[in-house]
């Protein structure tokens, strides 16, 4: 069954069955795109998602972020939008989306080559050609790597469906979004290279939301963004992008440095406490939480810490098999007496629900995005 939660009100529906995402053949992406997954385009390719049909005439571009990967590769922005838009001169809604996947590190690194020997998630999310994969994953253009997601692109979609643009960082730190040298650090010495996923979280925002940092950047998008409808999205470990950026307040007034017309998170493990109430289970994954947390302060960028746009969307599966279920408990006590707030719980054993196999939930969640609108019926499903 599905609960969903709207203010006080509580809806039970059935599930749709999950989709099997196919293999799709490289050729397909393009003349851009180099046999080898692993590669960035060099260029722009087509936003052709498998299994969906998606609107025409949308690209995807690579944008150097001119911060290096742990692997020495420079990590990538790819930013998806109208091609019709370059010449209309029209202001378009945008949306930073943040993808899942960004926990990682190594149990023993060694000086000569801090990213060899045993990692906690397999494959490796601290290297170039696997976040470029996450993304293009996210976009439902390449095979899924992360255990209980069927990625097929219905939130792209549903994005460009209603003339949302997007921006992709891709995390190649597994930091979960929260390390930026200087404000944020990593334990370097434990990890024997710096990580960056706060960076890319804000440079992200800012591309999108300020076009004089991002010609500071020396990056110029090919089309004009609405700075009155940008939106933020966090899949997985994305959400807690989302919720890093909420909780930023560099003068301490009160006011967080970034806001966003909307905000949603999906399946995002928010209360990271509970996993070191229970080391004999998540002893591996405490040891690389204090890689990302030296000082011990795990709540830091959590939902508790953040000032909330009025639209706000919570999504998570109760048998997720990524995300242990307590997690979540601050954040319904937080949300649930809210009714401007969007609280969805399936019972689906699956990782991230807003990308899978159900369009009409992506399109809800879009919606309430745009309009602030709570759905009233999650995936459309009569209430049983």
């Amino acid at each position: 069954m599905l609960w969903l939660y709207s203010a006080a009100e509580v809806q039970v529906t059935r599930s749709v069955p999950t989709a099997t995402l196919a293999i799709i053949l490289l050729s397909s992406l393009g003349s851009c795109w180099k046999l080898d997954p692993a590669t960035a385009p060099l260029g722009a390719v087509d936003f052709a998602p498998e299994g969906y049909e998606a609107p025409e005439g949308w690209r995807v571009l690579a944008i150097d972020m001119q911060i290096d990967c742990p692997d020495k590769e420079q990590s990538k922005f790819y930013f998806v939008y109208p091609i019709e838009a370059e010449t209309s001169g029209l202001a378009v809604p945008a949306a930073v989306v943040y993808g899942s996947g960004a926990f990682d590190f190594v149990f023993a690194p060694s000086a000569s080559d801090p990213l060899a020997g045993t990692h906690f998630s397999s494959p490796s999310r601290l290297d170039h050609a696997w976040a470029v994969r996450n993304v293009f994953t996210t976009l439902g253009m390449l095979p899924d790597e992360i255990k209980g997601e069927d990625f097929t692109g219905v939130l792209p979609i549903a994005l460009a469906e209603e003339g949302v643009a997007m921006l992709f960082p891709a995390n190649c730190w597994g930091d979960m979004w929260h390390n930026r040298g200087g404000q944020a650090g990593n334990d370097f010495p434990s990890d024997l290279f710096n990580r960056d996923g706060r960076t890319a979280a804000e440079w992200g925002f800012q591309i999108l939301s300020d076009p004089l940092f991002a010609a500071g950047l020396r990056i110029e998008l090919p089309i004009v963004i609405d700075s009155n409808e940008i939106y933020a999205i966090g899949l997985g470990e994305g959400g807690r992008a989302v919720t890093e950026l909420l909780s930023i307040d560099s003068n301490d007034d009160g006011v967080a440095d970034y806001m966003p017309s909307g905000a949603l998170i999906d399946s995002t493990p928010d209360d990271l406490g509970i996993y070191f109430e229970d080391p004999s289970s998540y002893g591996n994954r405490i040891a690389g939480l204090k890689r990302i947390f030296p000082d011990g302060n795990v709540s830091t960028g959590s939902l508790a810490t953040a000032t909330l746009p009025e639209r706000f969307g919570y999504l998570y599966a109760m048998e997720d098999p990524e995300v242990p279920q307590t997690t979540h408990i601050p954040a319904m006590d937080l949300l649930l007496g809210d009714p401007t707030k969007w609280v969805y719980v399936d019972s689906a054993a699956r990782h991230v629900l807003l990308n899978g196999d159900d369009l009409t939930l992506a399109r809800d969640a879009v919606s309430y995005l745009r309009t602030g609108i709570v759905p009233a019926s999650g995936d459309g499903v009569p209430a049983q």
